[in-house]
């Protein structure tokens, strides 16, 4: 559901997290005239007439909100020529379930942009994340889009709005999505993958994860992931106890979070630690810009 005030996303509830508080200040009010929620001071809106409320459906006032609408002229701005963008695109439009399912809920979900080459076969899909993707509800959505996804062998790029736009870092998530080969994971029980032959198997190098703080903040390229990976690599990993404490973390630190990163209390927990961590990192002046990791 989006906010009837700003057009964020806000869950269930018809006022995002920013306006309740705003209602509680007594700034935002839900009209008499309109029946809807918006700024003491604005004027009202379309007024809901006694035949309108007959009604049981109504159009939306955009298809996308002011902030999605920025991220969508950006997208559309960094795009290889040929290729075009969709807003609002449920995962059935574009993904098919093999398995002749009688229920196909699953993908009763939409993603917030949707990327096609000339031929409209689907390429990048997009989300657009604010706070609200950090509640226990959204994340477990968000995780379901991603699975089916990655089954599908769609890249998905996150952005989040606390970042802001930027149309280098999405230029670059682009070609890259579009240039590297596609990697498909089974997620779903239906058809076994066969075996790859044992000469074709290539081992890849691992890659240092932030865990915890993957966890905790829902995906490994948010600002304050991004800030947190800074950190590790250019002062722990430059002091003897930093080396120590990394490999102590990367050993650890996988094992807590499969056992208890369901957990909400977990997350909870990690995060207020966390939280206090980025903002003296960036009263320090570490960039919560995106990152590359160190090549270790």
């Amino acid at each position: 559901m989006k906010c009837q005030v700003c057009g964020a996303e806000s869950g269930k509830y018809p006022l995002c997290r920013a306006c309740n508080t705003k209602k509680e200040q007594g700034l935002v009010i839900k009209c008499s005239q309109c029946n809807r929620w918006h700024y003491k001071d604005a004027p009202c809106g379309e007024v809901v007439s006694v035949t309108n409320t007959a009604f049981l459906y109504e159009p939306h006032k955009t298809l996308i909100s002011l902030a999605e609408q920025a991220f969508f002229a950006a997208i559309k701005a960094n795009i290889p020529v040929g290729y075009q963008v969709f807003p609002q695109i449920n995962l059935a439009t574009f993904i098919d379930r093999t398995d002749n399912a009688r229920y196909r809920n699953e993908l009763f979900r939409n993603v917030d942009f949707l990327v096609t080459d000339a031929a409209y076969t689907p390429k990048i899909a997009f989300e657009i994340n604010d706070q609200t993707h950090l509640t226990n509800d959204r994340r477990e959505r968000d995780e379901k889009v991603h699975n089916i996804l990655e089954e599908a062998g769609i890249p998905l790029i996150v952005l989040w709005t606390s970042y802001g736009v930027n149309g280098a870092y999405i230029r670059e998530k682009v070609v890259e999505a579009l240039t590297k080969p596609v990697e498909r994971k089974h997620h779903f029980d239906k058809i076994e993958a066969e075996p790859m032959p044992k000469e074709e198997i290539v081992e890849k190098p691992a890659k240092k994860g932030c865990y915890v703080a993957t966890c905790v903040y829902g995906s490994y390229d948010c600002p304050q992931v991004w800030a947190l990976r800074r950190y590790r690599d250019e002062w722990l990993d430059t002091m003897w106890w930093g080396k120590a404490f990394i490999k102590l973390y990367y050993a650890v630190s996988p094992i807590a979070v499969k056992w208890f990163g369901d957990f909400s209390g977990f997350r909870t927990f990690f995060k207020r630690i966390l939280d206090k961590k980025v903002r003296k990192l960036m009263e320090n002046g570490y960039d919560c810009a995106p990152y590359e990791d160190k090549k270790y």
